[in-house]
């Protein structure tokens, strides 16, 4: 983990060339929020299910914005709206980046709750059409806690990290700049929802991991139902072969 967020800090720097250093007072510990409904799904290499966006374009005439500190007008309007809603006003230090800065970017997209369901029986207690959220796990990172700490409780991944992390070499592609500032999600659909999946990772926002296998058929459709408020919900389906 440390190998690829330093990594990612050279490159930035080497983008960068000579371009001269800016220091001002943030106020907010996020900078950026990315806002992309083109949320997808994939198989992941070790059989779980991610929840990515993918990337668009024009032609493809689905929403996408960057709302950041530097926005004007609307957009401006919408970052200041986001920090509100995630209590992000009282960070207020004096930081330095070069063209733009490389930690607090997230998704501006929270997920209130998902559901899994299976066309196919999946166990006697999980006949097919019936939720699953009590055998589907969801795992992230988020500030969140950093920030509703007032910006002082921290996490040591080096020490702490959990051993569930280790169950899928995706997973690194979620951290961020500055992981220290961001805290492990691990839970069952059934016991999280908007306090935990706030200021998710603007790329790989999740991943699914099933805690049980299937009693019988091996090969499931799952229709994957993301509620991101405002009355929207996403849905997706995917097909996963279990083992």
């Amino acid at each position: 983990m440390k190998r690829l967020i330093l990594l990612s800090i050279s490159a930035m720097l080497l983008s960068t060339g000579c371009d001269v250093s800016k220091t001002r007072l943030f106020k907010s510990y996020i900078t950026e929020y990315s806002y992309d409904k083109n949320i997808e799904l994939k198989i992941t290499n070790k059989g779980n299910i991610a929840i990515y966006r993918k990337y668009t374009s024009e032609d493809d005439h689905i929403k996408t914005a960057s709302y950041s500190f530097k926005s004007k007008g609307e957009e401006k309007k919408r970052y200041d709206e986001l920090c509100k809603i995630h209590n992000d006003l009282s960070y207020n230090k004096k930081r330095s980046y070069i063209v733009v800065p490389i930690w607090g970017i997230c998704s501006a997209i929270d997920f209130r709750e998902i559901d899994v369901i299976s066309d196919k029986d999946f166990d006697s207690e999980h006949p097919a059409g019936t939720s699953l959220k009590d055998i589907v796990r969801f795992v992230s990172i988020s500030p969140k806690k950093f920030i509703d700490s007032g910006y002082k409780e921290t996490f040591n991944w080096e020490k702490n990290e959990p051993n569930f992390f280790a169950k899928d070499s995706m997973i690194p592609t979620m951290f961020q700049p500055e992981s220290w500032n961001y805290f492990p999600i691990n839970g069952l659909l059934k016991d999280i929802g908007t306090d935990e999946m706030q200021m998710l990772p603007e790329d790989t926002h999740g991943i699914l991991f099933f805690d049980k296998e299937p009693t019988a058929e091996k090969e499931h459709t799952l229709k994957v139902t993301i509620d991101i408020g405002e009355r929207k919900k996403l849905v997706r389906t995917i097909t996963k072969v279990f083992k």
